[in-house]
Protein backbone atom coordinates (compact mmCIF):
# COMPACT_ATOMS: atom_id res chain seq x y z
CA UNK A 1 0.00 0.00 0.00
CA UNK A 2 0.74 3.62 -0.57
CA UNK A 3 2.12 5.30 2.74
CA UNK A 4 0.38 7.75 4.19
CA UNK A 5 1.49 11.02 3.68
CA UNK A 6 0.45 14.95 3.93
CA UNK A 7 -1.69 16.05 1.14
CA UNK A 8 -2.32 19.88 -0.37
CA UNK A 9 -5.53 20.99 -0.47
CA UNK A 10 -7.07 24.22 -0.50
CA UNK A 11 -4.53 25.72 2.12
CA UNK A 12 -5.00 22.45 4.73
CA UNK A 13 -2.82 19.31 4.80
CA UNK A 14 -4.12 16.29 5.83
CA UNK A 15 -3.07 12.74 5.76
CA UNK A 16 -4.34 10.55 2.66
CA UNK A 17 -2.71 7.86 0.71
CA UNK A 18 -2.46 8.82 -3.07
CA UNK A 19 -4.99 5.93 -3.34
CA UNK A 20 -7.55 7.39 -1.00
CA UNK A 21 -7.15 10.75 -2.08
CA UNK A 22 -8.04 10.21 -5.25
CA UNK A 23 -10.84 7.92 -4.25
CA UNK A 24 -12.44 10.09 -2.26
CA UNK A 25 -12.22 12.88 -4.86
CA UNK A 26 -13.97 10.80 -7.44
CA UNK A 27 -17.07 10.95 -5.26
CA UNK A 28 -17.45 14.33 -6.19
CA UNK A 29 -19.06 13.34 -9.65
CA UNK A 30 -21.50 11.41 -7.70
CA UNK A 31 -23.63 14.37 -6.84
CA UNK A 32 -25.26 15.12 -9.59
CA UNK A 33 -29.13 14.65 -8.53
CA UNK A 34 -28.54 16.60 -5.65
CA UNK A 35 -26.68 19.34 -7.29
CA UNK A 36 -29.66 19.18 -9.92
CA UNK A 37 -32.28 19.50 -7.18
CA UNK A 38 -30.27 22.77 -5.27
CA UNK A 39 -30.04 24.29 -8.67
CA UNK A 40 -33.58 23.82 -8.94
CA UNK A 41 -34.38 25.03 -5.33
CA UNK A 42 -32.38 28.26 -5.20
CA UNK A 43 -34.50 28.77 -8.73
CA UNK A 44 -37.73 28.35 -7.15
CA UNK A 45 -36.80 29.98 -3.71
CA UNK A 46 -35.21 33.03 -5.31
CA UNK A 47 -37.47 34.22 -7.87
CA UNK A 48 -40.20 33.81 -5.14
CA UNK A 49 -38.10 36.01 -2.63
CA UNK A 50 -37.33 38.20 -5.85
CA UNK A 51 -40.73 38.95 -6.47
CA UNK A 52 -41.68 39.24 -3.22
CA UNK A 53 -39.10 41.98 -2.04
CA UNK A 54 -37.95 43.55 -5.73
CA UNK A 55 -34.42 43.16 -4.78
CA UNK A 56 -32.00 42.97 -7.60
CA UNK A 57 -28.96 41.58 -5.60
CA UNK A 58 -30.87 38.80 -4.54
CA UNK A 59 -32.38 38.07 -7.89
CA UNK A 60 -28.38 38.03 -9.29
CA UNK A 61 -27.77 35.48 -6.58
CA UNK A 62 -30.26 33.85 -7.79
CA UNK A 63 -29.54 33.36 -11.32
CA UNK A 64 -25.81 33.05 -10.44
CA UNK A 65 -26.71 30.14 -8.41
CA UNK A 66 -28.84 28.27 -10.83
CA UNK A 67 -25.96 29.26 -13.72
CA UNK A 68 -23.43 27.53 -10.74
CA UNK A 69 -25.58 25.14 -10.12
CA UNK A 70 -25.50 24.21 -14.61
CA UNK A 71 -21.55 24.72 -13.95
CA UNK A 72 -21.44 22.10 -11.18
CA UNK A 73 -23.23 19.26 -13.16
CA UNK A 74 -21.49 20.05 -16.20
CA UNK A 75 -17.72 19.20 -14.49
CA UNK A 76 -19.57 16.30 -12.76
CA UNK A 77 -19.93 14.57 -16.13
CA UNK A 78 -16.89 15.59 -17.79
CA UNK A 79 -15.08 14.85 -14.08
CA UNK A 80 -16.77 11.16 -14.46
CA UNK A 81 -15.76 10.88 -18.34
CA UNK A 82 -12.17 11.39 -17.25
CA UNK A 83 -12.59 8.59 -15.05
CA UNK A 84 -14.04 6.02 -17.12
CA UNK A 85 -11.12 6.56 -19.87
CA UNK A 86 -7.92 5.88 -17.71
CA UNK A 87 -7.12 5.39 -14.20
CA UNK A 88 -6.71 8.68 -13.05
CA UNK A 89 -3.44 10.33 -11.38
CA UNK A 90 -2.67 12.35 -7.81
CA UNK A 91 -2.72 15.38 -10.49
CA UNK A 92 -5.87 14.43 -12.14
CA UNK A 93 -7.47 14.66 -8.90
CA UNK A 94 -6.18 17.47 -7.64
CA UNK A 95 -7.53 19.34 -10.79
CA UNK A 96 -10.70 18.05 -10.17
CA UNK A 97 -11.07 18.79 -6.79
CA UNK A 98 -10.10 22.30 -7.28
CA UNK A 99 -12.69 23.10 -10.00
CA UNK A 100 -15.67 21.08 -8.39
CA UNK A 101 -14.40 22.74 -5.22
CA UNK A 102 -14.95 26.55 -7.09
CA UNK A 103 -18.25 25.53 -8.19
CA UNK A 104 -19.26 24.15 -4.76
CA UNK A 105 -18.35 27.81 -3.21
CA UNK A 106 -20.03 29.63 -5.83
CA UNK A 107 -23.44 27.93 -5.43
CA UNK A 108 -22.97 28.09 -1.32
CA UNK A 109 -21.97 31.51 -1.43
CA UNK A 110 -24.83 32.55 -3.70
CA UNK A 111 -27.10 30.48 -1.15
CA UNK A 112 -25.79 32.62 1.74
CA UNK A 113 -26.76 35.83 -0.01
CA UNK A 114 -30.14 34.82 -0.95
CA UNK A 115 -30.55 33.76 2.87
CA UNK A 116 -28.83 36.90 4.40
CA UNK A 117 -31.10 39.35 1.85
CA UNK A 118 -33.95 37.57 2.82
CA UNK A 119 -33.79 38.26 6.02
CA UNK A 120 -33.07 41.67 6.10
CA UNK A 121 -36.73 42.20 5.45
CA UNK A 122 -39.63 41.45 7.41
CA UNK A 123 -41.45 39.17 5.25
CA UNK A 124 -42.04 35.50 6.86
CA UNK A 125 -42.95 33.32 3.92
CA UNK A 126 -39.35 34.74 2.06
CA UNK A 127 -37.72 33.81 5.57
CA UNK A 128 -39.17 30.60 6.12
CA UNK A 129 -38.28 29.43 2.19
CA UNK A 130 -34.95 30.97 3.36
CA UNK A 131 -33.86 29.12 6.39
CA UNK A 132 -35.22 26.04 4.39
CA UNK A 133 -32.71 26.83 1.43
CA UNK A 134 -30.13 26.74 3.57
CA UNK A 135 -30.77 24.14 5.91
CA UNK A 136 -31.26 22.18 3.26
CA UNK A 137 -28.46 22.76 1.39
CA UNK A 138 -26.46 22.40 4.12
CA UNK A 139 -27.63 18.97 4.94
CA UNK A 140 -27.00 18.11 1.64
CA UNK A 141 -22.99 19.25 1.64
CA UNK A 142 -23.05 17.17 4.88
CA UNK A 143 -24.02 14.22 3.62
CA UNK A 144 -22.74 14.18 0.38
CA UNK A 145 -19.18 16.54 -0.32
CA UNK A 146 -17.72 15.50 3.49
CA UNK A 147 -15.41 13.16 1.62
CA UNK A 148 -13.29 16.80 1.38
CA UNK A 149 -14.04 17.70 4.51
CA UNK A 150 -12.58 21.58 3.60
CA UNK A 151 -14.93 22.02 0.84
CA UNK A 152 -17.23 21.08 2.61
CA UNK A 153 -16.66 22.73 5.53
CA UNK A 154 -16.26 25.86 3.85
CA UNK A 155 -19.63 25.51 1.66
CA UNK A 156 -21.29 25.46 5.17
CA UNK A 157 -19.19 28.43 5.92
CA UNK A 158 -20.50 29.93 3.23
CA UNK A 159 -24.24 29.16 3.35
CA UNK A 160 -25.24 29.41 6.61
CA UNK A 161 -22.78 31.39 8.93
CA UNK A 162 -23.91 34.97 7.09
CA UNK A 163 -27.97 33.57 7.31
CA UNK A 164 -27.06 32.86 10.80
CA UNK A 165 -25.79 36.51 11.43
CA UNK A 166 -29.00 37.92 9.80
CA UNK A 167 -31.25 36.13 11.72
CA UNK A 168 -29.78 36.97 15.18
CA UNK A 169 -30.11 40.83 13.75
CA UNK A 170 -33.65 40.49 13.16
CA UNK A 171 -33.94 40.88 16.93
CA UNK A 172 -36.96 39.43 17.83
CA UNK A 173 -37.57 36.55 20.54
CA UNK A 174 -38.67 33.61 17.39
CA UNK A 175 -36.25 34.69 15.35
CA UNK A 176 -33.44 35.16 17.99
CA UNK A 177 -34.42 30.84 19.05
CA UNK A 178 -34.07 30.59 15.32
CA UNK A 179 -30.73 32.00 14.97
CA UNK A 180 -29.02 29.83 17.81
CA UNK A 181 -30.48 26.98 16.63
CA UNK A 182 -28.77 27.73 13.20
CA UNK A 183 -25.56 28.18 15.12
CA UNK A 184 -26.00 24.92 16.74
CA UNK A 185 -26.93 23.41 14.02
CA UNK A 186 -24.05 24.84 12.02
CA UNK A 187 -21.59 23.04 14.66
CA UNK A 188 -23.64 19.80 14.54
CA UNK A 189 -22.91 19.85 10.60
CA UNK A 190 -19.57 20.64 11.13
CA UNK A 191 -19.32 17.66 13.51
CA UNK A 192 -21.23 15.01 11.33
CA UNK A 193 -18.98 16.00 8.29
CA UNK A 194 -16.31 14.97 9.98
CA UNK A 195 -17.56 11.36 11.28
CA UNK A 196 -18.57 11.11 7.65
CA UNK A 197 -15.53 11.43 6.20
CA UNK A 198 -13.25 9.58 8.85
CA UNK A 199 -15.36 6.96 8.46
CA UNK A 200 -15.44 6.92 4.82
CA UNK A 201 -11.73 6.88 4.89
CA UNK A 202 -11.64 3.79 7.00
CA UNK A 203 -14.09 1.92 4.65
CA UNK A 204 -12.02 2.73 1.40
CA UNK A 205 -8.31 2.16 3.11
CA UNK A 206 -9.88 -1.09 4.31
CA UNK A 207 -11.24 -1.73 0.88
CA UNK A 208 -7.45 -0.95 -0.96
CA UNK A 209 -6.24 -3.08 1.81
CA UNK A 210 -8.33 -6.47 1.12
CA UNK A 211 -7.67 -5.36 -2.65
CA UNK A 212 -4.23 -5.29 -2.50
CA UNK A 213 -3.76 -8.57 -0.76
CA UNK A 214 -6.21 -9.96 -3.14
CA UNK A 215 -3.31 -9.48 -5.81
CA UNK A 216 -0.36 -9.19 -3.99
CA UNK A 217 2.17 -11.68 -2.23
CA UNK A 218 2.26 -11.19 1.68
CA UNK A 219 6.01 -11.83 1.73
CA UNK A 220 7.71 -10.05 -1.08
CA UNK A 221 5.07 -7.39 -1.77
CA UNK A 222 5.32 -8.56 -5.22
CA UNK A 223 1.90 -8.95 -8.05
CA UNK A 224 0.54 -12.74 -7.30
CA UNK A 225 -1.13 -14.69 -9.36
CA UNK A 226 -4.47 -13.26 -9.68
CA UNK A 227 -2.85 -9.87 -10.90
CA UNK A 228 -0.58 -11.60 -13.35
CA UNK A 229 -3.70 -13.32 -14.68
CA UNK A 230 -5.52 -9.98 -15.06
CA UNK A 231 -2.63 -8.23 -16.47
CA UNK A 232 -2.10 -11.01 -18.82
CA UNK A 233 -6.15 -10.36 -19.98
CA UNK A 234 -5.92 -7.05 -20.23
CA UNK A 235 -3.60 -7.21 -23.05
CA UNK A 236 -5.79 -7.97 -25.95
CA UNK A 237 -4.58 -9.41 -29.28
CA UNK A 238 -2.61 -7.83 -31.65
CA UNK A 239 -0.55 -9.37 -34.73
CA UNK A 240 2.30 -6.50 -34.86
CA UNK A 241 3.85 -6.99 -31.09
CA UNK A 242 4.90 -10.52 -28.89
CA UNK A 243 4.37 -11.32 -25.20
CA UNK A 244 7.40 -12.71 -23.36
CA UNK A 245 6.93 -14.49 -20.68
CA UNK A 246 9.95 -15.71 -18.25
CA UNK A 247 9.62 -18.21 -15.53
CA UNK A 248 12.66 -18.84 -12.86
CA UNK A 249 13.05 -20.73 -9.95
CA UNK A 250 16.23 -20.34 -7.61
CA UNK A 251 19.28 -22.87 -7.59
CA UNK A 252 20.16 -24.06 -4.13
CA UNK A 253 17.30 -22.15 -2.17
CA UNK A 254 16.68 -25.17 -0.36
CA UNK A 255 20.12 -25.26 0.89
CA UNK A 256 20.65 -21.72 1.99
CA UNK A 257 17.02 -22.09 4.11
CA UNK A 258 18.51 -25.15 5.54
CA UNK A 259 21.86 -23.89 6.71
CA UNK A 260 20.77 -19.89 7.85
CA UNK A 261 17.09 -20.44 8.44
CA UNK A 262 13.74 -19.69 7.10
CA UNK A 263 14.28 -16.24 8.51
CA UNK A 264 17.24 -15.91 6.16
CA UNK A 265 15.42 -17.35 3.55
CA UNK A 266 12.60 -14.68 4.01
CA UNK A 267 14.87 -11.77 3.53
CA UNK A 268 16.78 -13.14 0.42
CA UNK A 269 13.18 -13.25 -1.08
CA UNK A 270 12.46 -9.93 -0.42
CA UNK A 271 15.64 -8.79 -1.50
CA UNK A 272 15.08 -10.74 -4.84
CA UNK A 273 11.48 -8.44 -5.50
CA UNK A 274 13.65 -5.36 -4.80
CA UNK A 275 15.97 -5.64 -7.66
CA UNK A 276 13.14 -7.18 -9.70
CA UNK A 277 11.34 -3.81 -8.76
CA UNK A 278 14.39 -1.50 -9.72
CA UNK A 279 15.47 -3.28 -12.68
CA UNK A 280 11.92 -3.77 -14.75
CA UNK A 281 10.00 -1.01 -16.56
CA UNK A 282 6.26 -0.36 -16.85
CA UNK A 283 5.24 -2.12 -18.15
CA UNK A 284 7.07 -5.03 -17.25
CA UNK A 285 6.11 -6.50 -14.10
CA UNK A 286 7.34 -9.55 -11.38
CA UNK A 287 5.15 -12.41 -10.10
CA UNK A 288 5.72 -14.59 -7.60
CA UNK A 289 3.85 -17.40 -7.50
CA UNK A 290 5.22 -19.46 -4.73
CA UNK A 291 7.91 -20.74 -2.84
CA UNK A 292 11.04 -20.04 -4.95
CA UNK A 293 9.47 -19.49 -8.17
CA UNK A 294 8.48 -16.05 -9.76
CA UNK A 295 7.42 -14.93 -12.92
CA UNK A 296 7.80 -12.13 -15.46
CA UNK A 297 5.63 -10.79 -17.88
CA UNK A 298 7.28 -8.44 -20.76
CA UNK A 299 4.22 -7.58 -22.90
CA UNK A 300 5.37 -5.25 -25.45
CA UNK A 301 8.03 -6.88 -27.43
CA UNK A 302 8.44 -5.79 -31.12
CA UNK A 303 12.21 -7.79 -31.36
CA UNK A 304 13.02 -11.27 -29.44
CA UNK A 305 16.54 -9.41 -28.79
CA UNK A 306 14.73 -7.89 -26.36
CA UNK A 307 13.16 -10.65 -24.32
CA UNK A 308 16.73 -12.01 -24.44
CA UNK A 309 18.56 -9.15 -23.29
CA UNK A 310 15.85 -8.71 -20.14
CA UNK A 311 16.46 -12.43 -19.09
CA UNK A 312 20.01 -12.15 -19.34
CA UNK A 313 19.60 -8.77 -17.21
CA UNK A 314 17.70 -10.56 -14.56
CA UNK A 315 19.82 -13.52 -14.26
CA UNK A 316 22.43 -11.11 -14.15
CA UNK A 317 21.61 -8.79 -11.09
CA UNK A 318 19.90 -11.76 -9.12
CA UNK A 319 23.16 -13.22 -9.11
CA UNK A 320 24.87 -10.65 -7.41
CA UNK A 321 25.82 -11.40 -4.00
CA UNK A 322 23.52 -10.63 -1.31
CA UNK A 323 24.88 -9.41 2.51
CA UNK A 324 22.86 -11.59 4.37
CA UNK A 325 23.11 -13.06 7.96
CA UNK A 326 26.94 -11.75 8.16
CA UNK A 327 28.28 -12.81 4.92
CA UNK A 328 27.86 -12.69 1.16
CA UNK A 329 24.83 -15.54 -0.06
CA UNK A 330 24.48 -16.00 -3.72
CA UNK A 331 22.18 -17.79 -5.93
CA UNK A 332 21.58 -19.18 -8.73
CA UNK A 333 18.43 -18.61 -11.33
CA UNK A 334 17.39 -21.00 -13.76
CA UNK A 335 15.25 -18.96 -15.95
CA UNK A 336 13.41 -20.18 -19.63
CA UNK A 337 11.09 -17.40 -21.31
CA UNK A 338 8.63 -18.02 -24.39
CA UNK A 339 7.23 -15.79 -26.63
CA UNK A 340 4.10 -15.13 -28.60
CA UNK A 341 1.88 -12.80 -30.66
CA UNK A 342 -0.02 -10.76 -27.89
CA UNK A 343 -2.94 -12.42 -26.80
CA UNK A 344 -2.83 -15.44 -29.27
CA UNK A 345 -2.02 -17.82 -26.54
CA UNK A 346 -3.22 -19.04 -23.43
CA UNK A 347 -1.38 -17.74 -20.19
CA UNK A 348 -1.20 -21.21 -18.40
CA UNK A 349 0.18 -22.30 -21.85
CA UNK A 350 2.90 -19.56 -22.05
CA UNK A 351 3.31 -20.64 -18.60
CA UNK A 352 4.17 -24.41 -19.40
CA UNK A 353 6.45 -23.73 -22.10
CA UNK A 354 8.16 -21.26 -20.28
CA UNK A 355 8.40 -23.58 -17.50
CA UNK A 356 10.20 -26.63 -19.19
CA UNK A 357 12.77 -24.27 -20.68
CA UNK A 358 13.38 -23.86 -16.97
CA UNK A 359 13.99 -26.64 -16.42
CA UNK A 360 15.74 -27.46 -19.21
CA UNK A 361 18.18 -24.60 -18.31
CA UNK A 362 18.44 -26.31 -14.67
CA UNK A 363 19.97 -29.64 -16.06
CA UNK A 364 22.22 -27.52 -18.10
CA UNK A 365 23.47 -26.25 -14.73
CA UNK A 366 21.20 -22.97 -14.44
CA UNK A 367 21.38 -19.71 -16.71
CA UNK A 368 18.71 -19.18 -19.02
CA UNK A 369 17.19 -21.49 -22.32
CA UNK A 370 13.80 -20.86 -24.34
CA UNK A 371 11.26 -22.56 -26.02
CA UNK A 372 8.78 -21.35 -28.41
CA UNK A 373 4.84 -23.02 -28.04
CA UNK A 374 3.85 -25.19 -30.97
CA UNK A 375 1.74 -23.28 -32.84
CA UNK A 376 3.42 -19.99 -32.27
CA UNK A 377 4.27 -18.34 -36.51
CA UNK A 378 7.19 -15.80 -35.01
CA UNK A 379 8.93 -15.99 -38.77
CA UNK A 380 8.70 -12.50 -39.39
CA UNK A 381 10.23 -11.65 -36.38
CA UNK A 382 13.31 -13.62 -35.98
CA UNK A 383 13.71 -12.74 -39.70
CA UNK A 384 13.69 -9.05 -38.68
CA UNK A 385 16.07 -10.03 -35.80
Amino acid sequence: MTPTHPREGFGVRYRETDEVFKTLVSELHSTLTPTTIMGITILAVGLFAHQSLGNTPLLMATIGGAIASLGKIAVSLAHRRADARKRSTVADAAYWEKVQGLFIFVIAACVGIIATIAFSYRDLSVHMLAAALTFGYCAGVTVRISVRPLIAATAILLAALPASVAILVYGDTAHWIMGLLAVIFLVAAMQSMLHVYRTTVRQIRLFLEMEHQARHDPLTGLLNRTALSEAYLALGRADDVLTCVHCFDLDGFKEINDRFGHAVGDALLRAIAERLRDTLEHPEIAVRIGGDEFVILQPTVRDPVHADALARRIVALLGAPYPLAGTEIRIGISLGYTMALCGSVDLDQMMVTADKASYRAKRNGGGIDREMPATANLGKFFAAA
